[in-house]
This record gives C-alpha cells, sequence and structure tokens, in this order.
C-alpha cells in the first residue's frame, strides 16, 4: 500500500494501465492509495513507457486506487495493459480528516477520544459514516464508531 507522508507532495507510483470509458484508467499497483480523500486531483509524471505530465483525478475505493486523466493529455496515454511509472504530483500535501459535528459531538458526550485512531481507521470511519444519509441510520452508525472506539480505551 502506497501512503501519503505527512511532509511530501510527490509519490513514486507504478501500475498499469486499462481500458475504460471515456479514457484509460492508469490502476495504481499494492492496493489502495492511503491517507487521501478520494475525488483529489494531482499530476502524474509519467516517466515509463514515456514521458508526460498528465493531470488526474485520484478515485481510490475499498482496495484500489484508480488515477482517471481530467483531460486530454498532450502525449499519449500508455495503452490498455501497459506497465507504467512515475511520480504523483499532489499540490494539496497531506489532508488530515475533519469529524463532522455530530460525531465530534457524541464523542465528546460519551467521552470517548476518538483521537486513537490512526489515520486509515479514521478514513474508514468517516467514509462508513458519510454513507448514511439517513438520521436514523447515522445515528446508528455514529453508536457503532463511538462502540469500537469505547473498546480500544
Amino acid at each position: 500500500m502506497a501512503v501519503i507522508p505527512a511532509d511530501r507532495t510527490e509519490i513514486p507510483v507504478q501500475g498499469r494501465c486499462e481500458a475504460a470509458t471515456p479514457g484509460p484508467h492508469l490502476v495504481l499497483d499494492g492496493g489502495p492509495l492511503s491517507g487521501h480523500d478520494t475525488f483529489l486531483t494531482g499530476t502524474l509524471l509519467l516517466a515509463e513507457p514515456h514521458t508526460a505530465e498528465i493531470p488526474v483525478r485520484i478515485l481510490t475505493l475499498d482496495d484500489i486506487t484508480v488515477l482517471s486523466p481530467t483531460t486530454n493529455p498532450t502525449s499519449p496515454l500508455p495503452g490498455a495493459g501497459t506497465r507504467w511509472s512515475g511520480v504523483l504530483r499532489l499540490p494539496h500535501g497531506w489532508r488530515t480528516p475533519a469529524l463532522p459535528e455530530d460525531l465530534a459531538h457524541a464523542a465528546a458526550t460519551a467521552v470517548i477520544d476518538l483521537g486513537q485512531f490512526d489515520e486509515a481507521l479514521t478514513r474508514y470511519a468517516l467514509t462508513f459514516l458519510g454513507e448514511a444519509h439517513d438520521p436514523e441510520v447515522r445515528a446508528q452508525r455514529i453508536r457503532v464508531i463511538l462502540a469500537a472506539a469505547g473498546a480500544g480505551q
């Protein structure tokens, strides 16, 4: 798993190109890119199989990260199945996830420290909570997160 360090904005990456619509996807090797919110943008400085600078959107799912070109690059992208390597430049650097007010309030009320969660677990919990649009489901998910945090104290 590639990890985004707190003090750097460039990450060496490699992977394979897969055919997709509307354009090819650059799939990172080694699982998901951790320490980043999905849908952020960056620039892939492609080194192999040829040099190119490609603006990309970072799409991180459960077990995979895909770099999707945001514009038509001036150089051709690798063909489907082609291996590639380069550097992912992140102009925004490290982003620490913010706790939503309802979760922070519930944790404070229950005297539970959510700071014990590492970065990956925090992101997972916030994604789990963020997918709950119904107020009752959201409240139940907050209780689950607090129960998990309480068990770890």
